[in-house]
């Protein structure tokens, strides 16, 4: 299979896909178990249009995306897809929000793109190839912990781990320059490969939101590690990404 291939037609299923989400027209909200964690008709449809796009590129591929029921992730060809991440931002007309696609094998990603269709930026990576934006390629800060700009997630999705979350973000506040809360787990990962910020923290991540970023940080020269569960997992985990100059100082700030 020719992956650089491949990634071109990913790329331009993500911005397809992103465009549509950016002119398309939020008519039904829903909650799913919580009044924070919603989704919209254009959550839906986007989703389907990412997989309907790529079914032919990969017979038997298998599909995991937050819209619908995902088994455990296989040593198979497995898509993995956030069809509109930063759902809030998008309901709310908070213009910061993106596409995510992934493709794994083997328990590990190969390639993803992710399109942010209000910046016009497009993100991508294959393994082993490095990172990019829009062209550029993508490299993380060196910056130790003491001068990191951290962005953070609040796991939103499981306000009983408030009170861990916001110690740990104390702890980071004061070792670190400054936080930062945007609402899109993958443009804050993707935004730590460019070089934008120095870290990442989130309590309770899914696997559609860091598939793609992941790779995006790894190939940038950055660390990525996922915690208290494993790359992959069906149910949410910790997530850090940073620096070889503070991704320790991050591990144990979180503990």
């Amino acid at each position: 299979m020719n992956y650089q291939e491949l990634l071109e037609q990913v790329k331009a299923i993500a911005k397809e896909a992103a465009e549509f989400m950016a002119n398309g027209t939020v008519e039904q909200v829903d909650e799913k178990g919580d009044v924070a964690n919603i989704v919209t008709n254009m959550d839906v449809a986007t989703q389907n249009l990412v997989i309907e796009k790529l079914t032919p590129l990969i017979p038997n591929a298998i599909f995991f995306a937050e819209e619908k029921e995902n088994q455990a992730l296989t040593n198979e060809y497995t898509w993995i897809i956030d069809p509109i991440d930063g759902t809030s931002n998008y309901a709310y007309d908070f213009k910061h929000s993106c596409v995510s696609i992934a493709l794994a094998y083997n328990h590990e990603p190969l390639l993803g793109a992710v399109y942010d269709p209000y910046l016009k930026e497009l993100f991508w990576a294959l393994k082993g190839e490095g990172a990019f934006v829009n062209g550029q390629k993508l490299n993380v800060k060196q910056n130790p912990m003491r001068s990191s700009l951290i962005l953070i997630g609040t796991s939103p999705y499981k306000k009983e781990l408030a009170d861990k979350t916001f110690d740990t973000l104390k702890r980071l506040f004061i070792h670190g320059r400054d936080l930062r809360r945007s609402g899109s787990a993958v443009l804050d990962l993707a935004y730590v490969a460019a070089g934008r910020v120095d870290a990442f923290y989130e309590e309770s991540l899914s696997f559609w939101d860091y598939a793609a970023a992941s790779l995006f940080v790894k190939e940038a020269g950055g660390c990525f590690v996922a915690e208290n569960g494993n790359w992959g997992d069906v149910a949410p985990i910790r997530v850090l990404a940073g620096n070889p100059n503070n991704i320790e100082d991050l591990k144990e700030l979180v503990k």
